[in-house]
């Protein structure tokens, strides 16, 4: 018998939100370090909610040690909070003047 998950309890991922924002970060990423796995691992980011203006894509005060910038044209227009193991992103500061998506995530 094939198991399945029912979809309330899917945790829901930053690219169901915001799919733009992901394909453009995850671009700027493999720009601007090629090889990163991070740019690979940004499509599979779970979607936390927002918090003071922050994208969360890990619970509110995980440790964020790393900060990678991430430029269009010379101006920065990403900031990406970084893990301590810098594999893992946290948290998003959309810096262009883009509004944070106001989808809250689904209650697992």
């Amino acid at each position: 018998m094939e198991s399945r998950e029912s979809p309330e309890k899917s945790p829901l991922r930053l690219v169901d939100v915001c799919p733009d924002l992901v394909g453009e970060m995850a671009a700027l990423l493999r720009d601007s370090h090629p090889g990163d796995p991070i740019a690979d691992s940004i499509s599979g980011l779970p979607f936390h909610g927002v918090c003071r203006n922050y994208v969360l894509t890990a619970p509110e005060g995980t440790p964020s040690p790393w900060v990678i910038a991430l430029e269009r044209a010379a101006e920065t227009v990403f900031l990406l909070g970084v893990d301590s193991s810098r594999a893992v992103v946290t948290w998003v500061d959309v810096l262009d003047g883009r509004d944070p998506p106001a989808a809250s995530p689904r209650q697992a």
